[in-house]
């Protein structure tokens, strides 16, 4: 059972957005916890799925949405723009890490 609703309510409004995990690019696919610790639930492009401590050491990067925009002169798409989070979204699908289906919420055992 879930302890920590608050925190989980947060991880999913961050699903699938780049996250710093350190200094590492992921993206944000789901909400874990433990006996101890309540966890974002992460994929690095190159080590795969990981948990990362609620406590601390990661930024989510929804701030980028309006930081460097650029709205391209033959779109491929209506309303396409692009800015410094789409960047790092675009980059992300491209090493590895794409977009989740569903937001993954785990209980490991103590």
């Amino acid at each position: 059972m879930i302890s920590m609703p608050n925190l989980l309510e947060e991880a999913r409004s961050h699903f699938n957005e780049p996250v710093l995990i350190g200094f590492d690019l992921c993206r944000v696919i789901g909400y874990g916890e433990d006996g101890e610790d309540c966890y974002l639930i992460v994929r690095h492009p190159h080590r795969g799925i990981e948990w990362c401590t609620f406590v601390g050491g990661y930024v989510y990067l929804n701030c980028l949405r309006e930081q460097g925009v650029v709205v391209p002169r033959k779109p491929l798409a209506p309303g396409e723009i692009w800015s410094d989070y789409t960047r790092l979204d675009n980059l992300l699908e491209l090493n590895g890490a794409p977009k989740e289906a569903e937001f993954l919420v785990k209980e490991r055992g103590e």
